[in-house]
């Protein structure tokens, strides 16, 4: 039994195609089709359903995909014998929220990059419901993620720290001197927000909902920071994670509103398939993000 064609039945899973796989892999498809067959005959046993242009794994391919990252895992693991974190090589491949990528993963790259100079980042921002699909699939070595707080039974979660969603404005909107808001009134505002499937915008929704108010954004967009500089710009109200606004707050230029009975809470979280070697350069993301957020609290 190869490596080589181990390596390539994990790549034909990942990605559920034999003429895919053979593309990044570097391979014609040819070489992969005979790759998969002599893994098949060596085990007795049919990898892949293959169904006109579709390939899916059989029962006995799931029971293999276990074994086969175990066993590439051992090999990889080996290559790092007396080798130090910096001397590191090799990919990162991240799935992130687009805020969290936005307003903390890019200040701690260079962090990042200083401890691990030769492993290259790949990053893919998406909605958590997206990005656990691409973890399970094994698209992602890792996903950092903020939502209401998520247990997986298939995950191991690396990571958690509280984040607080917040109403800010711009300190000359006229809630701005006001204390103890109702959520009516900020509701009146040109309201600003993310599109209807985000989470701040379901959780604001379900704020709205249990008080009998609806919500008609004036503006939706899906960059949080398109948002915040409409905000200093003067225009209307948002509600985002206060790690978006805390610098713009902490200069004067938003302002957080006393908004009563809507205390919402989130979780930044990280997580990796339980099944999957936590890499030196996992461990490496995982500490650096951990560092962030204990010198911040």
């Amino acid at each position: 039994m190869e490596l080589r064609n181990i390596i390539t039945f994990l790549k034909v899973a990942e990605i559920g195609s034999f003429t895919k796989a053979a593309e990044i892999l570097g391979y014609v498809q040819s070489t992969v089709t005979v790759q998969i067959k002599q893994l098949e005959n060596g085990l007795g046993v049919s990898l892949f359903d293959r169904i006109g242009k579709k390939v899916s794994l059989t029962p006995m391919g799931e029971e293999f995909f276990i074994y086969a990252n175990q066993i590439v895992q051992i090999s990889e693991k080996s290559k790092l014998i007396g080798k130090k974190p910096i001397e590191c090589k090799g990919q990162l491949r991240i799935g992130i929220l687009e805020s969290l990528f936005a307003w903390v993963l890019t200040d701690l790259l260079p962090k990042y990059h200083e401890n691990f100079p030769y492993i290259s980042i790949i990053t893919k921002t998406a909605p958590g419901n997206d990005l656990f699909q691409m973890l399970m699939n094994n698209q992602l070595d890792i996903i950092f993620l903020l939502d209401k707080k998520i247990s997986a039974n298939n995950c191991i979660c690396a990571f958690s720290d509280s984040v607080d969603i917040v109403f800010v404005t711009h300190p000359k909107n006229p809630l701005a001197s006001k204390t103890s808001i109702s959520l009516e009134e900020v509701l009146k505002q040109q309201i600003i927000h993310t599109e209807r499937n985000g989470i701040y915008r379901q959780s604001l929704e379900d704020l709205a909902a249990k008080k009998n108010l609806a919500i008609s954004p004036f503006w939706e967009i899906d960059n949080t920071g398109t948002i915040v500089k409409l905000l200093k710009n003067g225009l209307g109200v948002s509600f985002l994670p206060e790690y978006t606004v805390k610098d713009s707050i902490s200069q004067g230029e938003l302002i957080l509103l006393d908004v009563i009975d809507c205390s919402t809470q989130f979780w930044s979280q990280i997580f990796y398939h339980k099944n999957k070697w936590l890499t030196p350069q996992m461990k490496g993301f995982i500490d650096v993000i951990r560092e962030s957020y204990s010198l911040n609290d």
